[in-house]
């Protein structure tokens, strides 16, 4: 459910009321720039689409009265700045906002007017250590100067924020539940192989939150806000999906024992202040994941850069802070033009490179379209150049009692949108990062990047009647895999979590062997023979490498590639010779154990990749041993790739392995 963008709130959401052109102008935006004619049908790039983003940029304020964001290289004193500014502004009040190195921000305020250029030259004047001076109320595309993250500290869980253990429990299969589960459109969490975000903190940004008292949450934290607003439902419905409710037997989310704080902001309109500062809060608090899903358009500022920058770079003990934004739901029909634009602009916050930017997805398949009065399909999300992946959008379980506060036993339905989308995208994330806490924010991009369930571009049947057949495009992909509608495709948590926490696993997933990556990672935790090949520290340090460094996993997909063509066959076993197997397994153990590309080896992590190496050796040494340990790898084979989706599938999982070919 996408924050000013139409959403429904709670209840059983009905259709969505049509924005039409004249009341977006009417709301006080100018129109988008007129669109490049169209080509012909036949003659449209595969990649184009009417992109036209709402122009969300409000004019500049410099020179008016002062009502600034003064942003310094170290701690400055409030009142060394109001001295350095008192012989040229009257009643100048400074109120210090984030000091937490390497960012420290004060608000400076004044009646009088006067240009930040003026002001920076003042606080020069006086030997204060400037880095920018910029509006506190405005938006700007400035780029802030860049901060010196070398001496600061990496931000750490408070002690406040306990984190959670497993609590057990099940996901009932239930109608509106359908995004949890896979080949629905859902995400496909496995709560076997997934397990429940224990141990993980999330930071949900929002600016309404009412029943927030449903959520168990560790702490509501008011960011420039002297009370919580409680008028709507959307914070506590992203709180929510993501995570769950407390009470017993309450709906649980994607990530039900991630302990999750909720950071609420003012409404947007008056200041551009307080997701930064909001930002860089949750992350200095300790969070693992943060996800803003509330309406965020027209508020890149250089203190946003500064929040993101701080994010990437010092969250979670400087692996990085995953943040997480909604493609959003701007409407606009630009002059010249008969069709709206649902464009992302390039400029807004979630098309920050730094974010993960989520779109909606349907149940089925496909982007999320909703039916007008007429019973025609339209969408309901932004396209864009930066949208990542797709997650659940469709009408999903509404975790929440209705607003009279009855509870009913019937199960109420409502959109999520690209805002609920972002929030189940983060449950995934906080899955992922339980299965393997190591992983830098890069490796977990490529992680979700590589084990996503591609989207077709084109529109499903079902999806018939099109209202517009230009709000369905792009119709293609591009050579990356990429479309403006989906993004790279939609996020899986049961590949992502098999990948994250084992190799093996992760090659079988590459080569598209989801079952035997599912049996694999229930051989490990059932028998003593898989577990004791490898600890689960060198398990997920060689994600980590493979994710590094491409021929070393090349090598693993080609060890896994070769298991599948000789599983099960003697014949194909003995073509390849003794000891090729045992050869391959040395070479690539070597790799792991001098790869350049990949982490930085911990002693534990190299003194057992030293002992690896001398088993093998050992074992190289003798042909009767040689002959056992080949042995083991074909039985082994044998058992991942011989029913090994009826063994280990997810339910509703729904896929079937290719007929066996004839022999030979």
């Amino acid at each position: 459910m996408s924050r000013g963008r139409g959403a429904a709130t709670g209840g059983k959401a009905g259709p969505p009321e049509e924005t039409p052109a004249s009341a977006r102008r009417e709301r006080g935006r100018p129109s988008a720039p007129p669109p490049a004619p169209a080509a012909p049908r036949g003659e449209r790039p595969p990649w184009d689409f009417g992109y036209a983003p709402v122009p969300t940029a409000a004019c500049d304020d410099d020179g008016g009265p002062l009502d600034l964001v003064v942003a310094s290289r170290c701690a400055v004193a409030p009142d060394a700045v109001a001295a350095a500014l008192a012989a040229r502004w009257s009643r100048v009040e400074v109120e210090r906002v984030v000091e937490r190195a390497p960012i420290f921000w004060l608000r400076v305020r004044s009646p009088d007017g006067g240009r930040r250029a003026e002001v920076a030259a003042a606080l020069s004047a006086a030997a204060l250590p400037v880095r920018y001076v910029a509006s506190a109320r405005r938006p700007s595309a400035a780029i802030a100067p860049r901060f010196d993250a070398a001496l600061a500290a990496a931000a750490r869980p408070e002690r406040g924020w306990a984190a959670r253990g497993a609590s057990g429990g099940d996901d009932p299969a239930t109608e509106g539940r359908w995004f949890l589960r896979a080949g629905e459109g859902g995400v496909g969490v496995d709560r076997r192989r997934c397990g429940s975000g224990a141990g993980m903190r999330l930071g949900v940004i929002d600016d309404d939150a009412w029943a927030a008292e449903e959520l168990g949450l560790d702490r509501e934290v008011l960011v420039m806000l002297e009370h919580p607003p409680r008028s709507q439902a959307h914070g506590a419905l992203m709180v929510a999906w993501a995570v769950g409710v407390r009470r017993a037997g309450g709906f649980r989310g994607v990530a039900p024992d991630a302990s999750p704080r909720l950071y609420l902001i003012p409404k947007p309109g008056g200041c551009v202040l307080a997701l930064p500062v909001a930002i860089v809060q949750a992350v200095s608090d300790g969070a693992d994941v943060v996800v803003c899903a509330a309406y965020v358009e027209g508020s890149t500022t250089p203190m946003l850069d500064d929040a993101l920058e701080f994010a990437a770079r010092l969250g979670r003990r400087g692996r990085g802070c995953p943040v997480v934004f909604p493609t959003g739901r701007e409407a606009s029909s630009p002059p010249e033009s008969l069709h709206a634009s649902f464009s992302l602009g390039l400029g807004e916050p979630a098309s920050d490179p730094r974010v993960f930017c989520v779109g909606p997805g349907a149940r089925g398949e496909g982007w999320f379209l909703w039916r007008d009065r007429r019973g025609r399909s339209r969408p309901f999300a932004n396209r864009g150049p930066a949208v990542r992946w797709l997650a659940p959008g469709d009408d999903l379980t509404c975790p929440l009692p209705a607003a009279s506060g009855a509870r009913s036993a019937a199960e109420r339905l409502c959109h999520a949108e690209s805002s609920g989308a972002s929030a189940l995208a983060a449950g995934v994330l906080l899955l992922v990062l339980s299965r393997n806490p190591a992983l830098r924010l890069p490796e977990l991009d490529a992680l979700v990047l590589r084990t996503l369930e591609p989207v077709p571009p084109a529109a499903p049947a079902s999806a018939e009647p099109v209202a517009d057949r230009w709000d369905l495009l792009p119709d293609g992909r591009d050579r990356d895999g990429h479309n403006a509608k989906h993004g790279y495709g939609r996020i899986d948590a049961g590949r992502a979590c098999l990948a994250a926490g084992d190799p093996i696993a992760l090659a079988l997933l590459l080569i598209g062997e989801d079952g035997a990556a599912r049996a694999w990672h229930d051989a490990r935790a059932a028998r003593s023979l898989a577990r004791g090949l490898y600890s689960r520290r060198l398990a997920r340090w060689a994600v980590r490498a493979l994710l590094a460094d491409p021929i070393l996993c090349h090598g693993v997909c080609a060890l896994a590639r070769h298991a599948r063509l000789t599983a099960g066959d003697a014949r194909r076993q003995r073509f390849h010779g003794a000891g090729a197997v045992l050869r391959q397994l040395s070479v690539l153990v070597r790799a792991l154990a001098a790869s350049r590309p990949a982490p930085a080896r911990s002693r534990r992590v190299r003194d057992e990749l030293a002992a690896l190496l001398d088993q093998i050796e050992r074992t190289a040494a003798d042909a009767a041993a040689v002959e056992a340990a080949e042995a083991r790898f074909g039985a082994l084979a044998a058992a991942l790739f011989a029913g090994a989706d009826e063994r280990g599938a997810p339910e509703g999982a729904g896929r079937a392995r290719s007929a066996a070919p004839p022999a030979e």
